[in-house]
């Protein structure tokens, strides 16, 4: 099964999740950091801007919260994804507060239902500004990613 790990990070806490998701997949899935950088959001959401996903069959998309949401440069993203239809999409978000877990699930859910595709799981990781993202938590990412790949 071919697996794909899109995500943003900005301090570096979803991009530590993003690895240990890797790392539960046997290191088999590619990785794809979407870059922040402001030629980066140019080129990114330029109208021409297409990422095909139709050589995976399992893909994992990551970034943080904002305001109890999907980020918008993430939702952004999703909403331009080529060939998201049918596919099976595992989420992992990051933020500061326990409580967006619920909002930014749906959130979640709601964007990839738009686009036809099929949400198989989710985690989200309350990281407190960084200080809160251990080593257990990274290995429950490594199981998060295990669980999915078995389910599917």
């Amino acid at each position: 099964m071919r697996s794909i790990i899109v995500y943003c990070s900005k301090t570096g806490n979803t991009e530590k999740v993003a690895h240990a998701v890797q790392k539960g997949l046997h290191g088999t899935a590619d990785l794809l950091k979407l870059d922040l950088t402001p030629e980066g959001l140019l080129k990114e959401h330029a109208p021409r801007f297409t990422f095909d996903l139709s050589n995976y069959d399992l893909i994992f998309l990551g970034g943080w919260v904002m305001v109890m949401k999907v980020h918008p440069y993430l939702s952004a993203y999703i909403n331009r994804i080529e060939n998201l239809e049918g596919r099976k999409v595992a989420g992992f978000m990051t933020g500061g507060a326990i409580f967006s877990r619920g909002h930014v699930y749906d959130d979640f859910t709601s964007l990839l239902d738009r686009r036809g595709a099929r949400v198989v799981d989710f985690m989200y990781i309350s990281t407190m500004l960084g200080p809160l993202l251990t080593k257990s938590k990274l290995r429950a990412a490594e199981e998060f990613a295990r669980h999915v790949m078995a389910q599917v």
